[in-house]
């Protein structure tokens, strides 16, 4: 997790924290997948060995894996499958197509990585989360770390579209990701990559 992602989870309840983490540490493995990838079909195999563990998760298929192991938990104690966890995949893989990305493809993976992680989020919590600023968040993230500028400026307009003024409903956690998000959307494009101020993430917290 980075900064803003630890300052939200201590915002979660402490019985959801582990449980948070694994996700958010599972959404960290399948992007360090995608950044070291220079072969898209080795990425591609790369990302199917991952959504095969995830399904087989609903089958009690734990391989010897930290990230998977934790996974394990979470669906048995939580109201969350595997196949639920399979469809970040599905959002990250997205990313291996020829750059620059077009808006649908773009879209795709906002809403499978970003929404889904947040959807699966708020079944640990216990609440519900609306479908937008999931994606938005994604699209943010994605735009930091990309290295195609068409994408990237491709990448943070959606997400300003995405976040815009609306007010951000859901636990407490996702809010704070997402006001943080919205922040950053709202930024000069070429601030796209800087980190925010202590102010921006304290105003996330209090609002």
């Amino acid at each position: 997790m980075n900064d803003e992602e630890g300052i939200a989870l201590a915002y979660a309840p402490s019985r959801c924290r582990a449980a948070l983490t694994a996700l958010w540490a599972y959404d960290a493995a399948l992007g360090r997948v995608v950044a070291t990838t220079t072969d898209p079909m080795i990425g591609q195999m790369r990302l199917t060995w991952w959504y095969d563990r995830m399904t087989g998760l609903d089958a009690g298929e734990v391989p010897a894996e930290p990230v998977i192991a934790a996974l394990h938990d979470v669906v048995r104690n939580h109201d969350v499958n595997g196949a639920m966890l399979a469809e970040l995949v599905e959002g990250w893989e997205m990313l291996l197509e020829p750059l620059p990305l077009g808006v649908d493809v773009l879209r795709d993976y906002a809403v499978r990585r970003g929404d889904g992680l947040f959807a699966v989020a708020a079944r640990v919590l216990g609440v519900p989360v609306t479908a937008g600023p999931g994606a938005g968040w994604a699209l943010v993230d994605f735009a930091g770390h990309c290295s195609d500028p068409v994408t990237a400026e491709r990448a943070w307009a959606m997400a300003g579209d995405l976040l815009g003024a609306a007010p951000v409903r859901g636990p407490k956690m996702l809010r704070i990701l997402a006001k943080v998000a919205r922040a950053k959307a709202m930024r000069p494009f070429a601030d796209i990559a800087m980190p925010v101020s202590r102010w921006t993430i304290a105003r996330a917290v209090l609002s």
